[in-house]
């Protein structure tokens, strides 16, 4: 009853969110299996044993490392996150442009949920921290001043060259969005449904070409039980049942940390060293 409870706490519109987060955004490195058969790197099981265990012993590291520096860890986890967030949303831009556009898109998302909800959001990073938040803050207030001057930079440009439009137009949207949802829904929508959906449709159509239909369905539910199943075991393990709200927030963000560090590793390190940015695939 302590979870219902809890669950019911969180807001109608907060919890839809949490569930897109939990259900979406924690398996939505289900294909790094295929792309990483796609690169090569996996060729036969015993590569994918081992790549599995690779890609498993980096998550439980970030978990360990967040335990150690709460705060440290969450400030590294939204900055990266702002960047492979924005990365996948680049449209226009080159070199230092496509920089500036990376950091307006995800920053926004980042930033721009964290200023316009700094009560609820504030309430969240600290149970993931269970640290004074202030250090956090700073550093969420030191990017904003880099998102604005980025997304300055993008309606500059914009009225200079009308392909820049949609760009602006999309960054205008998301941020009333933004501002009007609650964060976790405001997160979800642009995690799912933006993030997600352009990542796995620029993946998929590059992976198709190198590996099977079915390989590439195997892969994608092996890596999504994964998922599901080790924040279940967390949330067994951790639960505080008189309380579970902060456990059920600490476990989606704190996986979702770890799952990307290795996700990140695979999609804009090594595919890019390889010279196959399958993330930038239009």
């Amino acid at each position: 009853m302590e979870l219902v409870a809890a669950l019911i706490d969180l807001g109608a519109w907060n919890l839809i969110g949490l569930a897109g987060i939990v259900l979406i955004g924690l398996p939505h490195g289900a294909l790094d299996g295929a792309v990483a058969m796609h690169l090569g790197i996996v060729q036969r099981f015993s590569d994918l044993a081992r790549f599995v265990i690779l890609y498993v012993a980096l998550a439980a590291l970030v978990v360990v490392t967040w335990t150690v520096a709460p705060s440290i860890s969450l400030i590294l986890f939204l900055t990266i996150s702002m960047l492979h967030f924005g990365a996948g949303d680049v449209k226009n831009g080159q070199g230092s442009l496509g920089f500036t556009e990376a950091l307006a898109h995800g920053g926004l998302a980042i930033v721009g949920i964290s200023q316009f909800h700094r009560g609820e959001v504030n309430q969240i990073f600290a149970y993931l921290t269970n640290q004074d938040t202030a250090t956090v803050w700073l550093a969420i207030d030191i990017l904003t001043v880099g998102v604005i001057a980025a997304i300055i930079t993008c309606v500059v440009q914009a009225s200079k060259n009308p392909k820049w439009a949609a760009t602006v137009l999309e960054l205008l949207l998301l941020g009333i969005i933004y501002a009007i949802a609650p964060p976790l829904l405001g997160f979800a929508i642009y995690f799912c449904c933006i993030h997600s959906a352009r990542h796995f449709r620029k993946i998929y159509a590059t992976i198709r070409e190198t590996v099977a239909s079915d390989n590439i369905k195997n892969q994608a539910i092996l890596f999504t039980v994964i998922s599901w199943i080790g924040a279940g075991i967390a949330f067994w393990m951790f639960a505080d049942f008189a309380d579970p709200g902060p456990t059920i927030l600490r476990i989606t963000f704190i996986g979702l940390a770890a799952l990307t560090v290795p996700h990140m590793i695979l999609i804009d390190g090594v595919t890019r060293f390889k010279n196959q940015p399958v993330a930038n695939t239009n």
